[in-house]
């Protein structure tokens, strides 16, 4: 046992074969100290523990991946297969560690309408036999394939800081999606969302990559998989217009519809590149209609705020919000 030891170890024939004098407690000179030599020998004792310990039978049970082939093109899976199967398997240590950081594929075969795991060969290595399969049985249901041509579904919240807002709202390339699989599943589609996402105080102007949903995988398909997303992001200021109330579609045998007050307050946040325009823009004005009057019982009006064309005018604020009318005149 000793020689055997000597031969894949040859430091520590070394240290153990060297003589020290009787009655000198020195160490040879150049020779390793006590400290070192009961270190190497901890670490071989552990080695050959850990050696002989994978060298005795074991039970283990491993989740094992799942894949399937061979679906036939004109048709798609209607069910989604176990992502896992659970195997209980016996053998030596050694193999079962190699398995538990390597595992297996199970592979099942789409031309089959129901598979026996219990029959497949999951090519393991030699001594380790397979106990149990869960489930042992799996069924592949499939159906007829259609594709479709879907919308996007954006799943992307933009955030900015209150001095920032979003110019326009965002908009993906492409807009749609094209989707295949079972009739059953992809006929009661409306759309195809994007993953979740949220950009936290952007400040900026940005184009990025938004990866599509796959939760349906593998049951459809989904071209392409992501798509771009533009969203252009300014600074906003405030601004505030006092505008004049005009009365819109009085008859003409109507003399006169007077409002108190007869101008309203704006207060509005708008692009900083925009401010002038906005607070200069002659069809930025407000408006009540003659009907609203004559339908009201509340004895106030809301009025109706008109927007330059061109200006992106946000977070409108009218002071006061509804305007009292009275003396109105019928000839």
């Amino acid at each position: 046992m000793w020689s055997e030891i000597a031969q894949r170890f040859p430091l520590l024939q070394q240290l153990f074969s060297r003589r020290v004098p009787v009655g000198d407690g020195r160490r040879p000179e150049g020779g390793p100290s006590k400290g070192t030599v009961i270190t190497i020998c901890i670490l071989i004792s552990t080695l050959l523990w850990f050696t002989f310990t994978l060298q005795e039978t074991y039970t283990a049970t491993l989740d094992l991946p799942v894949r399937v082939v061979n679906v036939p093109p004109d048709q798609a899976l209607a069910v989604p297969p176990p992502r896992l199967v659970r195997v209980q398997l016996r053998g030596e240590g050694y193999p079962l560690v190699q398995l538990y950081f390597n595992p297996p594929t199970i592979t099942l075969d789409a031309r089959q309408d129901v598979v026996d795991l219990t029959t497949l060969d999951l090519n393991l290595p030699r001594g380790v036999v397979v106990e149990s399969v869960v489930p042992q049985v799996v069924e592949l249901r499939k159906e007829p394939r259609v594709t479709r041509r879907l919308p996007v579904e954006l799943r992307v919240v933009i955030e900015t800081p209150p001095t920032h807002d979003l110019l326009y709202p965002p908009r993906v390339e492409p807009d749609s999606v094209q989707v295949s699989g079972a009739v059953s599943i992809v006929n009661k589609l409306g759309a195809w969302p994007t993953v979740s996402m949220r950009l936290r105080d952007v400040r900026d102007s940005i184009a990025i990559r938004v990866p599509l949903s796959d939760t349906l995988r593998p049951l459809v398909t989904v071209t392409p998989e992501a798509v771009q997303l533009y969203a252009r992001v300014v600074p906003f200021t405030e601004g505030v217009r006092e505008l004049p109330v005009r009365v819109t579609g009085v008859p003409s045998t109507e003399r006169v519809v007077t409002l108190e007050p007869a101008t309203v307050r704006v207060r509005f946040r708008v692009p900083l590149a925009q401010y002038e325009a906005a607070m200069t823009a002659p069809d930025f004005f407000a408006t009540v209609p003659y009907e609203a009057i004559r339908a009201d019982t509340t004895g106030r009006v809301r009025p109706i705020i008109h927007l330059p064309d061109g200006v992106a005018v946000r977070d409108i604020v009218v002071i006061p919000p509804a305007l009292r009318y009275y003396n109105v005149l019928i000839q």
